[in-house]
């Protein structure tokens, strides 16, 4: 048997190509945009295919270790992959039946050929036809897999209806590549990007300076009001950041900024953090990944995909992971401010022909942490240190971080989980519909202590209940026109309870403490209630004028109706009975796109957003307001965008920058009171984010790539002038009511965030693909409560990690090894600084250098 007579050829189609004819004619059909980084050049043939439609033919064993060049910019399918073979050695060619087939460039014919035989099937029988292939192996075997063309985006492609506004996209291999497992180790990736996690329950996102309007002192969460930069994982929106528990089998992870309410729907006036996992297979694999590192840290991930009969295919994702915390308790030697958690989450892909796909998913995860701040300063005011006077008299032992004494510590186990159903149909003419359905359930049960070494209070917090429900349909209209459009529905749904409770000790020492011998044996209970249902239809079309200019205009009215209670036993007792507010929340965008020559093209982006009303679940702001206090206006964000990007140097190298301007009004967050320790909500007034953005990326050959981004961003209030006062004034004798903020920085806002990334790999002689890599992360300083205190001025830090790795053949499958050091140069920094009692500041310490490895093996 001559070493050239087996051949195994993969074809990749889309379900309107019923004949090769318009398999051939689609490669030349519609441009679209392309932004597909140097890969294994298999692994982008493959995207291109999936996107476009267009039926591929190549050995796979011939492309081996190949990697594509990057394709960046907009084409149709054979310029696409003309753009991804550059410098690879392999050449485009026009195939039998109207397929497209990859060669090398300078092929020697062989001695006595095979005469090929043909086999044409569906995508779900395609492992039957391999299998069938690998038992005839004289033959050479052509492999027709009939897919779904992308509809609205896929796991690489672009939604038809995405405005070109700043956004990010980091693929899950570059994610696993750096060890980028949870969703607040994505802001080192991308600029722009805040995330402060002190526990599950309790995640705040802002993208330029806009999105949650958390930043309270302390006290107790309140739950009446949602975060402005939505989190969404398969199309499914998360009510909490905090139900994204880990970044594991991720195909990619985008981060979009500005008003994106029109095509996301309710509360994305400040971006959008948009998660896709990896879908079933029908060809089978196979994964297992440990990593171990210092200080604890251990992760474990393992999937399995493949067909499960002629139109099912199925996917297991199982991961744990663990870690030590930074701070010690000096008292037991436990190491706090680390975790656990064990999660998994299974899907099933249908196939009905070519016309319709069905994914099913569940997942589930439990997780255990102890978040523990540690003392950051306290401070005189007058003379007086409020704090170190309050601790002699009770008896505390004062111990700055990274340690701390407590008699008692944080802890908080996790459980959530959720169902997804995602169905697609193609139909007639090029018409798509999508459905997406969800239901998730998110409970919290924490234990928290008072943070000294004195019992003051224990066995405390707040304990959340959260079931969160939702429905979509979009309706697509034929592409390759002059125009297209998107109609669609949501529907969204929540029902959130908390019961919190404060136990303060029967001693003597919360009298000492507090000032109040009103505290001893107390327990006080809150209850809360939260329900929430919107409804929100959605159009959304683009005009192209021409073949350089693109408008797209959308519109989008969420109707909301959302109620909620809030009761307070045994210190000032109040019962808020049934509150219910209904809103009707308008959102809209209008952009412009001229490519005004090969490679480059302008934007000009306009958008306004209404994030849905609160309700001020706390008795704090009715008993200082009254009752019309508790009702939280809907917070007002208006955008505007001009940009640039430009594809230069044969897509090697792609450059974006743009100017931002955006202003939110009635703008939503808390504040603390520290009589009764109740965080309230509250509308702070009027701020401004402006300014400017830019990135590059630079992959000279398939070897190099070079990334960097910065963000500049100026946020300020232009109108605050009834703020809580911070505490260096509020400790100060005869302090004035309230403090005028306008012309201050907003809180959770750094001036500068910026990013850079080094990569070099290389495959060896024997065959092993290898790596290097270097990343760095800086951000500057940004106060870290709304009311601006200099006590909290969280200081600015820059990280830096390395990583390196290979990986060769191994039997059927491939083996992998890479080591990393994540903040290389120990760098001490803090997550999150609030103000606590009597002028003190305690903070959230940031990860530790670490050093680890991580071993896999995959087929």
């Amino acid at each position: 048997m001559h070493k050239h007579s087996l051949t195994l050829a993969v074809l990749a189609t889309l379900p309107a190509l019923f004949n090769p004819a318009c398999a051939h004619a689609q490669a030349y059909a519609d441009r679209q945009d392309y932004r597909l980084p140097a890969a294994p050049l298999e692994q982008t043939l493959l995207a291109i295919a999936a996107d476009t439609g267009v039926a591929l033919a190549y050995d796979p064993r011939l492309l081996g270790s190949a990697r594509s060049a990057p394709v960046v910019g907009r084409y149709n399918a054979t310029e696409a992959i003309a753009r991804a073979l550059d410098g690879s050695g392999f050449e485009l060619a026009s195939g039998g039946g109207g397929a497209l087939t990859i060669r090398r460039r300078a092929v020697q014919k062989p001695e006595a050929p095979a005469a090929p035989q043909f086999l044409k099937v569906s995508a779900p029988a395609a492992p039957a036809i391999v299998a069938a292939a690998a038992a005839q192996p004289a033959a050479m075997a052509t492999v027709t897999v009939s897919g779904a063309r992308q509809g609205r985006g896929g796991a690489t492609g672009e939604d038809p209806q995405r405005t070109p506004t700043s956004s990010y996209r980091i693929g899950g291999d570059e994610l696993d590549e750096q060890n980028v497992t949870t969703l607040e180790e994505l802001q080192q990736l991308v600029p722009g990007l805040n995330i402060q996690s002190t526990d599950p329950s309790d995640m705040q996102i802002t993208i330029r300076g806009v999105g949650d309007g958390g930043g309270q002192a302390s006290g107790d969460a309140n739950i009446g009001m949602p975060s402005s930069v939505a989190v969404y994982v398969d199309g499914v929106y998360l009510a909490r950041p905090g139900m994204l528990s880990s970044l594991g089998d991720i195909a990619q992870a985008e981060v979009l900024s500005g008003a994106q309410g029109t095509m996301f729907g309710a509360n994305a006036t400040g971006g959008i953090v948009n998660i896709t996992t990896k879908s079933p297979t029908f060809v089978p694999e196979a994964e297992i990944t440990v990593s171990a590192g210092q200080h604890g840290y251990q992760r474990v991930r393992g999937v399995a995909s493949g067909p499960l009969s002629e139109n099912w295919a199925g996917r297991l994702n199982v991961v744990r992971s663990a870690g030590d915390g930074a701070v010690t308790n000096l008292r037991t030697g436990n190491r706090l401010n680390g975790g656990s958690s064990n999660g998994l989450r299974g899907q099933l892909l249908y196939r009905g022909g070519e016309r319709f796909t069905l994914r099913l998913s569940t997942d589930y995860s439990n997780g255990n942490s102890e978040p523990t701040s540690v003392l950051v300063a306290t401070h005189a005011v007058n003379g007086r240190d409020g704090y170190l006077a309050h601790s002699a008299a009770a008896g505390h032992n004062v111990v700055f971080g990274p340690n701390v004494d407590l008699d008692d510590e944080n802890r908080i186990h996790v459980v959530q989980g959720g169902v997804a159903a995602l169905a697609e149909w193609q139909f007639g003419g090029g018409w798509q519909l999508r459905s997406v359905t969800s239901l998730r359930y998110f409970h919290s049960q924490p234990t928290m202590a008072d943070g000294l070494s004195v019992r003051v209070y224990a066995n405390t917090g707040t304990e959340v209940r959260d079931k969160t429900w939702s429905q979509e349909l979009r309706l697509d209209s034929p592409g390759g026109r002059s125009l297209a459009y998107a109609l669609g529905l949501t529907y969204l749904g929540q029902h959130a309870e908390t019961l919190a409770h404060t136990r303060y000790a029967d001693t003597s020492v919360p009298a000492l403490w507090l000032d109040s011998a009103a505290f001893r044996n107390l327990n006080i209970i809150r209850l809360g209630l939260l329900r929430d249902r919107m409804l929100s239809p959605f159009a959304q079309g683009t005009l192209r004028v021409g073949d350089s200019v693109d408008i797209t205009a959308g519109v989008r009215a969420n109707v909301q109706k959302k109620g909620g209670s809030f009761v307070r036993y045994n210190r000032v007792p109040f019962n808020s009975g049934y509150l219910e507010e209904n809103h009707t929340l308008p959102s809209g965008t209008l952009t412009a796109t001229w490519r005004t020559a090969p490679g480059w093209s302008a934007y000009a982006a306009a958008s306004y957003g209404e994030k849905s009303g609160g309700l001020n679940i706390s008795a704090g702001a009715a008993r200082q307001a009254g009752l019309d206090s508790l009702f939280i206006k809907p917070e007002k964000t208006r955008s505007g965008e001009i940009g640039v990007k430009a594809s230069l140097a044969g897509d090697r190298l792609a450059l974006k920058g743009n100017l931002f301007l955006t202003e939110v009004s009635d703008f939503q967050t808390q504040g603390y009171n520290p009589d009764d320790g109740q965080v309230y909500l509250l509308n702070a007034g009027t701020f401004i984010s402006r300014g400017a953005e830019a990135s590059a990326r630079w992959a000279p050959d398939r070897h190099w790539r070079v990334d960097a981004a910065a963000v500049w961003n100026d946020t300020y209030y232009t109108h605050y002038d009834n703020a809580r006062c911070p505490p260096e004034v509020t400790l100060a004798p005869n302090p004035p009511p309230s403090c005028n903020l306008t012309g201050s920085r907003v809180f959770n806002a750094p001036k500068l965030t910026a990013n850079a990334s080094v990569r070099y790999g290389w495959t060896s002689d024997s065959g092993l693909r290898s790596f290097v890599s270097a990343r760095y992360a800086y951000r500057s300083w940004m106060f870290g409560t709304v009311d601006t205190s200099q006590f909290t001025r969280v200081p600015g830090y820059g990280l830096a990690s390395f990583a390196a790795g290979t990986e060769g053949k191994l039997g059927e499958g491939e083996w992998s090894a890479s080591v990393w050091l994540n903040n290389a140069f120990d760098k001490t920094y803090y997550k999150r600084l609030v103000n606590g009692e009597y002028g003190s500041v305690a903070g959230w310490l940031g990860e530790r250098r670490t050093l680890g490895v991580s071993l896999g093996y995959r087929y």
